[in-house]
């Protein structure tokens, strides 16, 4: 039987035993190295292909340069390098790569001589003279923070310094923000100055759109009387003032020698109006046959159209009998054209 002098003295032997281990394991650790993580290259698009125009060489060669820094590991030799370009040329340029890889040329294995022949053949000649021009002759037509970036661009490539685009940056800009850049004081450096612009431009787009706002409200309620509900009191029913103008609607007019019917179907047919306008002649009290300042039963336009479809033709014929010509009373007066206008019906007897 284990005693307990025993057991406390094999818990010290392995606390012994723990401590050495522990004083040991940092020791051991240096003497191995911990290897690096794995990077994984990003992916990314790949550069355009580059057919020899001098306008795109710089964009290609500097996209290619671009694609060479993020996937260092894949592209780790010149020669790794330079076949790549060579795979995304078409045309002469490929033609040009290929007979360097046919005649195993040494310019396969440097990568700098290979852009500088390959620069030398087709890049512009032009280009910095053209991006000078242009920077001298551009002018803000959007927003500041547009302008700002597009001419950052061109003064980085041609490596303008801060005086230069002070200058030129200011000359460029919008005269409203010119002028508010004048009261601006302590702009020291060109990125203060293009902050200052930036935000004024802001500033003044804000105030502008809040006046268009403003304006358009105004015309809305403007329109609204024309356009909106008609004025109380007036109606399409015939009122006090007007009380024979919807008596042209439905006449009929009875001579011994002819019996005829005008309808507002028949005499006034054009073509249909939108309620709208039919309320704004209402409300403006214009004539509702063509929106003139009259009223419709002096319409010279419903007048002349009445006449015109009154005289189409002659009237129909009857067989005059001696009990027809009974049942008609002369004591009636004939209903005209003028009688239907205005509304006079019954005419008097004379």
């Amino acid at each position: 039987m284990v005693t307990n002098a025993e057991l406390q003295q094999e818990v010290n032997e392995l606390r012994n035993l723990v401590r050495q281990l522990q004083e040991a394991a940092p020791s051991s650790r240096s003497s191995t190295p911990t290897p690096p993580p794995v990077r994984k290259e990003p992916k990314l698009p790949e550069p355009p292909e580059f057919d020899g125009k001098p306008s795109e060489y710089a964009t290609f060669i500097n996209h290619c340069d671009l694609y060479f820094q993020m996937r260092y590991i894949t592209f780790d030799t010149d020669y790794v390098k330079v076949a790549y370009v060579i795979s995304r040329c078409r045309g002469s340029p490929a033609e040009w790569g290929h007979s360097l890889i046919e005649s195993s040329s040494d310019i396969l294995y440097n990568y700098d001589t290979f852009k500088e022949q390959l620069a030398s053949m087709y890049a512009d000649k032009q280009r910095r003279k053209t991006l000078r021009r242009k920077l001298t002759t551009l002018k803000q037509t959007g927003s500041a923070s547009k302008f700002a970036a597009e001419f950052q661009s061109i003064a980085n490539i041609l490596g303008i310094d801060d005086e230069s685009r002070f200058a030129l940056f200011t000359a460029g800009l919008k005269p409203d923000v010119q002028r508010a850049l004048a009261l601006v004081r302590d702009l020291d450096t060109f990125k203060e100055l293009v902050d200052a612009a930036v935000q004024i431009d802001h500033v003044n787009f804000t105030l502008a759109k809040a006046d268009s706002k403003a304006d358009s409200k105004a015309d809305s309620k403007a329109d609204s009387k024309f356009s909106g509900k008609p004025h109380q009191g007036k109606s399409n029913t015939p009122s006090s003032s007007h009380p024979q103008q919807s008596r042209t609607d439905n006449i009929t007019s009875v001579t011994p020698n002819n019996s005829r019917t005008f309808s507002k179907s028949q005499s006034t047919s054009r073509n249909p109006i939108s309620q709208e306008e039919k309320d704004r002649r209402e409300a403006l009290g214009l004539c509702r046959f063509c929106g003139g300042n009259h009223f419709k039963r002096d319409c010279p336009s419903l007048k002349a159209k009445l006449e015109k479809e009154a005289n189409k033709g002659p009237p129909p014929r009857y067989p005059q009998t001696s009990a027809s010509m009974s049942n008609v009373n002369s004591d009636v007066a004939p209903v005209t054209v003028s009688h239907v206008i205005s509304g006079k019906y019954p005419p008097q007897s004379q």
